[in-house]
């Protein structure tokens, strides 16, 4: 901690502004002009890794290059004694978490969102995208009488991801309260995942709350991700029904029923407050689940080089979406006090950190206790013991005319699959579709095997065509086929650190392999299939989000696998 008097990087600290789990913030001199400056400090233990200082220089760059009214202008930036810092233009007055909904007319609230989105859409046309947007993030200042609004910590969340590689392991990268159903997901990002955060940050002055409250972490991910959110104007005397709408369509789950940009956002709920009236239509409510097509965008390039033509965004082979409706109301909640939970989350890292901790320990000892090669049967219903009741599995027995096409490689895997994968075109060589739980699913062939899941993937082997189904809500799971009998049976004897368990449900047997030392509430599970048919050979691997061991195989018992 510096002191009054002290100098950092030929900076002369007046005294500390403020202190997070990214470092410190200071409001400090500049050496020759006369002019104070927010000088920030970044952690050093955060930025150890060469590459990690490489990006903060490309981004103290990039950064530097967006000059707009409504963004805090930087204007410096380096690494002195291994510790990080920026420094940037000091914004005398709150921010946007310290304001009181009760005082803050909705008109007000509306207008600062306002030239948010001004902010974030000039960025989003450079290719930059700010990854946490919250009030606390929102700098207010009085000039002359005129209140302006400026947008902080460019880059910050990026820095802090690469730092601690937070998106390799799909952990999450803004604050719970704020973060938009692709970021809690670890799905690629474009910049209509501002805009969600923009929405839930207007819901916030607006309210005095945000959309999805729980007193644990768990159950905030949950709302984001599954719930709609309630209508503003049974939480708020005075704000119209039409204004639900609009904050409906921009907390779409799904970025493609979201606006264009931020400012026809926040310009709708302009609209929609004058002139109710005019209510935007509203994409039906539906659980979120990532994208079929890859989405293509190219969040903060390289400094000095154009974004591409499709730096905006682009998506092929979406789905069309689907008719406009009415939005859903919701019964008022109750509401609670608290104190700081309403602005920012400061102490969002205690409130992932201690109640996740006493699962990790509980998920720890089951693997301990549970991690073995040694076959521990369970049942649904009484196993048979006698070699020749037990039918043989469908790795036994070589797989009969795999088709050398990709697309009837699929159908076959659709047809013995038809509850839980979509209906697959023999003629194409890639399939989409909807699956089980709505799940998006898609075909890959081996030279483009389907995207890493986040929770240390199994290799299962030399597979011939995947079914790779994404499900947000709800396990994500995949469907292998193989050429012969051989190769599934190889990939099962590559797997290591599992406990093995046969399972007979509805009359048909299965065995599974569930994978130990998965990552917190990430499990793995493999599973074997046993021959109907003596064809082809198959295998399943399914992997859960914030659900335990046991929670996984609970859902993979009620899936229609049969």
């Amino acid at each position: 901690m510096l002191r009054a008097g002290e100098r950092f990087a030929g900076y002369e600290i007046e005294r500390e502004l403020g202190r997070g789990g990214m470092g410190s913030v200071y409001l400090a001199r500049h050496p020759r002009l006369p002019r104070l400056i927010a000088l920030k400090l970044l952690s050093r233990d955060l930025f150890g890794d060469i590459e990690v200082r490489r990006r903060f220089e490309r981004e103290g760059d990039l950064i530097a290059r967006l000059e707009h009214p409504n963004i805090v202008p930087v204007y410096d930036r380096g690494i002195d004694d291994a510790q990080p810092w920026i420094a940037m233009r000091y914004i005398d007055g709150p921010d946007a978490s310290q304001l009181e909904a009760a005082n803050l007319p909705p008109r007000q609230a509306i207008r600062i969102i306002a030239e948010t989105a001004r902010a974030l859409d000039f960025a989003h046309r450079r290719g930059v995208l700010h990854r946490d947007v919250k009030p606390a993030n929102i700098l207010l200042e009085r000039i002359d009488a005129e209140e302006r609004v400026f947008l902080a910590d460019f880059g910050i969340a990026r820095l802090r991801d690469d730092a601690t590689k937070l998106t390799q392991t799909g952990s999450f990268t803004a604050t719970l309260t704020y973060a938009s159903p692709e970021q809690l997901s670890g799905q690629p990002l474009d910049p209509r995942s501002d805009q969600y955060s923009l929405a839930c940050s207007l819901f916030r002055l607006l309210t005095g709350d945000v959309p999805f409250a729980a007193e644990h972490p768990v159950g905030i991910i949950h709302g984001h991700l599954n719930q709609a959110p309630p209508p503003v104007s049974a939480l708020r005397a005075g704000l119209p029904q039409a204004l639900d709408a609009v904050l409906a369509r921009a907390l779409a789950k799904h970025p493609e029923g979201r606006f264009d940009s931020c400012t026809e956002f926040t310009d709708a709920a302009q609209q929609a407050l004058e002139n109710p009236a005019g209510v935007t239509q509203v994409v039906p409510h539906a659980p979120f689940a990532p994208p079929a097509a890859t989405t293509r965008f190219e969040p903060n390039p390289v400094p000095g080089q154009r974004p591409s033509g499709t730096s905006r965004y682009t998506a092929r082979a979406q789905a069309p979406a689907p008719a406009a409706a009415a939005p859903r109301t919701a019964p008022p909640r109750p509401r609670k006090k608290r104190s700081k939970l309403r602005g920012c989350l400061l102490g969002v890292a205690a409130l992932v950190v201690l109640p996740l901790a006493a699962v990790a320990v509980i998920v720890s000892v089951l693997d301990e206790k549970g991690t073995s090669h040694t076959p521990a049967i369970t049942s649904e219903e009484p196993t048979p013991t006698t070699e020749d009741t037990i039918t043989p599995t469908e790795t036994t027995g070589p797989a009969a005319g795999l088709p050398e096409n990709s697309g009837a490689a699929a159908q076959i895997l659709s047809q013995r699959f038809p509850q839980m994968l979509p209906q697959a075109d023999p003629s194409s060589d890639t399939n989409t579709g909807v699956g089980y739980q709505g799940a998006t699913c898609t075909t890959y062939q081996p030279a483009s095997p389907p995207p890493e899941t986040g929770s240390g993937d199994p290799d299962l082997g030399a597979w011939e065509i995947a079914w790779n189904c994404t499900g947000v809500g709800h396990p994500t799971y995949r469907f292998v086929m193989y050429r012969s009998a051989a190769d599934a049976e190889e990939a099962l004897n590559a797997l290591s650190g599992y406990t093995k368990s046969d399972i007979k449900l509805h009359g048909t047997k299965y065995t599974n392999y569930q994978i130990s030392g998965s990552a917190l509430l990430r499990p793995r599970l493999v599973t074997e299939f046993h021959a109907r048919e003596g064809k082809h050979a198959f295998l399943m691997y399914t992997t859960g989000l914030l659900v335990t061991d046991d929670q996984l195989l609970e859902w993979w018992k009620s899936a229609p696998i049969n």
